[in-house]
């Protein structure tokens, strides 16, 4: 019965972040199969210079381009095997606001930036001004360049963030609001929801780098959604667990708490 139960909860989700792990390692694979050019340039690194004066921005482009999406694709990883090996909630989610609601804060990031990277999209989607374009140019007329390596890198930073706090999660994962266990180490001794501030990290990454102005409003709409899925959560979690509130004078809400309360 149980058995039953685990594969009608946790089977969709499974088979569908085990399609995202298959299609980004299929992805990457094909990426550095089919990118000759990148494997030349770190066999000769020593000689860097021999292949122009753009080679190290070309090189620096493509290294954290892989490490941010080798990053994410340990993110997805884990949230795959999370589900694989979490728990009975002990506490299952209720009504539209558990069920339902988190899924939206999800998905709706998901689908958004999405949509704007698709070319068929994005065409219509209006970019920066002309004067904020100019502006630009005249601070470094390599903003183009420094614009996606900010993007990369606070992306980076919140997919890090996001591997670091669902590596202790594991068994206590889920995407609805549901009470497992309660996890108190690693990044949650000091705030109370570290993936989802990694979460919010990371989809400043991707606004940063769609270089589209609606990317930034779609992003403070992201940190609006998880406030409020935070905030169900920690509902939910002082109705279940009597130490929730213990616990809550301890730590941050979505910023570490340095001092003991």
């Amino acid at each position: 019965m149980r058995t039953h139960s685990k594969l009608w909860t946790d089977g969709p989700p499974i088979a569908f972040f085990g399609l995202i792990v298959s299609t980004k390692i299929y992805s990457l694979w094909v990426y550095m199969t089919g990118n000759p050019d990148l494997w030349m340039m770190l066999k000769n690194i020593g000689s860097i210079d021999e292949y122009g004066s753009g080679a190290a921005f070309y090189l620096t482009d493509e290294l954290s381009y892989l490490l941010y999406f080798v990053t994410a694709l340990a993110f997805d990883a884990l949230v795959f095997y999370s589900f694989i090996v979490r728990s009975e909630a002990r506490n299952r989610p209720e009504g539209p606001w558990e069920n339902i609601f988190p899924l939206i804060t999800v998905f709706v990031p998901v689908i958004g930036f999405t949509l704007l990277f698709i070319p068929q999209v994005r065409q219509f989607v209006p970019g920066y001004s002309a004067e904020t374009l100019a502006m630009l140019r005249d601070l470094t007329p390599m903003y183009g360049f420094y614009t996606k390596m900010l993007g990369l890198t606070i992306g980076f930073i919140g997919a890090a963030l996001s591997v670091w706090s669902i590596s202790y999660l594991k068994k206590s994962f889920g995407l609805r609001a549901a009470v497992r266990s309660l996890v108190t180490t690693g990044p949650y001794a000091r705030m109370r929801h570290p993936l989802y501030v990694g979460e919010v990290i990371h989809i400043l990454g991707i606004a940063i780098l769609s270089g589209k102005p609606i990317a930034l409003y779609l992003f403070v709409f992201a940190v609006a959604l998880q406030v409020v899925r935070a905030r169900i959560e920690e509902r939910k979690f002082l109705r279940t667990l009597p130490e929730y509130r213990e616990y809550m004078q301890q730590t941050g809400f979505l910023w570490p708490r340095l001092g003991k309360a």
